[in-house]
């Protein structure tokens, strides 16, 4: 092989490597991960035409035998990836943050700025990019012209035949559709059959109702504890009111006819296909004429429901999963959807998972449950009396039906001190650092931030203990803790009535906790339950954002909070008292769903159930945390000064310049301050240099065998 063969193979393989080195640098090992992110920081976004561009050097070397000018093409080929990196710099404009050219393209405009001014800096990196793209790919300026030329008389071709078909097609496509939705209209007496559904559901509710007791009754029997302790029976929540919301088959035809009429007045033509009466709203599932724009109907929201004389109504363009558009109407009269509904229902019993809450019911009006160990953490938002708090409490109610005291804890913070103190004393509270006889629902903001830095503590431990036994998440440890007869870790859930409070006090201390949580404490059986009633963005920071994937946001007063909150509109048409947008893990789109009410009497009786069994009981590892964590940094404090006195010894010498390059970085000074009080060196008066003791130091090495 000659040289240029060889030298365009070796490129073409560092070329190949660099751009999966980019693009997967999670199976990239060090090398990949540390190369991607100093390409990054050097050329910026333009580090992806970096490959591209030795892709282009080796095949040149590799296909073409003579190469001309091959320090000129070398030169341009630079040049493009310099006048990208500028481009990009010029396009961020004032927000450092945003950096798009690295640290080449950041000062190469200050230089270019300087010297012709913002708008010459833009001309003068484009016309170098331009030029240098010629020079490296050999094409002259009459061959682009020509080819652009080309382009534009095929794309002229193409617009006059398009032009020519689209007349024809239209009228076959349009004209019959209006006499399918006549013929269609009537067909909406088959969805009204889901209300009989509906109806009959609650007739099998008592048979599950026993069937829950005797299944956790069984399940409190084989496990052996200094208490028995039972869980709470559905009988102690209050039967859901069943109100007579009248949705006859009548009228869900009357309320059909006058949407198509309405849209009709607008010329949008549509059909209904299928009906789905709620709790609160109905939802209406309109197919569209063929050419008809999904925006047109999305406009038309404050008309429809005018037409319709409701305070407001939601359009869901498209459905997912169905080639069909949405409209929900509230109902004139709304039923109250009761968290024994919920409870008692085949989704929620079920369900295995001892982290599984009820939420409420869907626009169909079956009972809706999600389960918060994948999800891993939740945000709730909403203003002030739209069912926030209600949403809390019938989470908290739902754990408590399903986990034991030794299973899941709780820590409480509620800086309002107006709902979760009702929960004081039951025995699933928890506070880190506190002994569970002084445990209770924390209220003051500076002890709530103290409580989850030491709850990050005792994640940190969690995870040293699982490495230890060598596996990755809380069922495992649990599972292999039951083979050997070790003490099992329970589940820890953090609920935050009111983050707006906490923010406004300690906010770098509980951002940092709440991050540090969120990235890392799903594995070890610690969830985050965080709920505000301001949903803006210095209260939902954006790193607290994307750490909590799974979302529910109440009714809002603007399309920017719902934004906040979902990163979609929506909760600002939403009718309050309970009505929700519900955002799942890995969902794009919402669902809506009405929220499960649970009243103070109810809650009551379940706090009082649960009291008379136990209190408060867990062991508070906190101690071992803190001694383990001295000696740590005794032993590695100890390490130091070996490695410093090692250093002296050899080289006869000592200063910080001396230590900072041998790898103790900003402990430099300090390791050189304790070496002074040790006694190991001394610096004379009037002199710069450090006076080493050599026979003190060997005394010391060869007393801990250093040496």
């Amino acid at each position: 092989m000659k040289r240029n063969d060889i030298r365009g193979f070796i490129l073409l393989i560092v070329g190949v490597l660099f751009l999966w080195f980019l693009f997967y640098p999670q199976q990239s090992g060090f090398l990949g991960l540390y190369t991607r992110k100093y390409l990054l920081i050097i050329f910026g976004k333009a580090s992806y035409i970096f490959p591209l561009v030795i892709l282009w050097i080796g095949t040149k070397l590799l296909f073409n035998k003579k190469l001309n000018n091959t320090n000129l093409k070398l030169v341009s080929d630079i040049l493009i990836l310099w006048s990208l990196c500028t481009i990009l710099s010029l396009s961020t404009g004032d927000t450092p943050e945003k950096n798009f050219g690295g640290f080449i393209g950041k000062y190469s405009e200050i230089g270019i700025k300087k010297i012709v001014g913002n708008f010459g800096g833009w001309i003068f990196s484009f016309g170098v990019l331009i030029i240098s793209v010629f020079l490296t790919t050999g094409i002259s300026f009459d061959d682009f012209s020509d080819f652009l030329s080309k382009f534009a008389k095929l794309r002229k071709r193409k617009l006059l035949e398009d032009t020519g078909e689209k007349p024809k097609e239209l009228p076959k496509v349009i004209v019959p559709k209006p006499i399918e939705i006549k013929n269609e209209e009537p067909e909406i007496i088959k969805p009204t059959k889901e209300l009989k559904i509906i109806k009959e559901k609650p007739a099998s509710k008592p048979e599950q109702l026993f069937r829950t007791k005797e299944k956790k009754r069984e399940s409190s029997k084989p496990q052996d504890t200094v208490t028995k302790y039972e869980l709470p029976s559905p009988e102690l929540l209050d039967e859901p009111k069943k109100v007579e919301t009248q949705l006859v088959e009548d009228e869900l035809r009357d309320c059909g006819d006058k949407l198509i009429k309405t849209l009709a007045d607008f010329d949008i033509s549509a059909t209904i296909d299928s009906i789905n009466p709620g709790p609160v709203i109905t939802r209406y599932d309109l197919i569209l004429a063929p050419g008809t724009k999904v925006n047109s109907i999305i406009n038309l929201s404050n008309d429809i429901a005018l037409t319709m004389k409701t305070e407001s109504i939601r359009v869901l363009a498209p459905i997912p999963g169905k080639s069909a558009v949405g409209i929900e109407i509230p109902n004139p009269k709304q039923a109250i959807v009761g968290i024994k509904d919920i409870i008692t229902s085949k989704k929620f019993m079920e369900s295995k998972s001892l982290l599984n809450f009820a939420i409420g019911k869907t626009t169909a009006g079956e009972p809706f449950c999600d389960d918060l160990a994948p999800m891993p953490h939740l945000l709730i938002a909403g203003s002030t009396g739209s069912g926030k708090s209600v949403c809390i409490n019938s989470i908290i109610m739902s754990l408590l039906f399903r986990a034991k005291p030794d299973e899941l804890k709780f820590l409480l913070i509620d800086p309002k001190r107006l709902e979760l103190p009702i929960y004081e004393n039951i025995p699933h509270l928890y506070v880190p650092g506190k002994k569970p006889e002084n445990v209770s629902v924390i209220t003051d903001a500076k002890e709530a931030a103290n409580a989850l830095k030491l709850l990050v503590k005792v994640m940190e431990h969690r995870y040293k203990a699982f490495a230890k036994k060598a596996v990755r998440n809380i069922d495992g440890y649990n599972e292999l803790m039951a083979k050997e007869g070790g003490k099992k870790e329970y589940y820890i859930v953090v609920i935050i009535d009111e983050l707006a409070d906490l923010m406004l006090i300690a906010s770098n201390d509980v951002e940092e906790s709440i991050m540090r949580l969120a990235q890392m404490a799903r594995a070890v059986g610690i969830h985050l339950v965080l709920a505000t009633q301001r949903p803006s963005v210095n209260v939902i920071t954006g790193v607290i954002k994307a750490n909590l994937p799974a979302r529910i946001a109440f009714q809002v007063l603007s399309k920017t909070d719902s934004r906040v909150i979902l990163d979609v509109n929506g909760a600002e048409d939403l009718l309050g008292r309970g009505d929700m947008l519900y955002l799942p893990t890995g969902s794009s789109k919402p669902l809506r769903l009405q929220g499960n009410y649970v009243s103070v009497k109810e809650i009551e009786r379940v706090v009082k159930f649960i009291k008379k069994q136990a209190k408060p009981d867990y062991e508070d590892i906190f101690e071992t945390i803190v001694a383990t964590e001295k000696k740590e940094i005794s032993e590695e404090s100890r390490k130091e000064l070996v490695d410093a006195l090692k250093l002296a010894l050899e080289r006869k010498r000592i200063s910080y310049d001396l230590l900072k390059a041998n790898g103790f970085g900003n402990r430099a000074a300090d390791v050189l301050s304790r070496l002074e009080v040790e006694g190991f060196i001394r610096k004379p008066e009037g002199t710069n240099r450090w006076e080493v003791f050599i026979d003190k130091i060997e005394e010391f090495l060869s007393k801990e065998n250093k040496i």
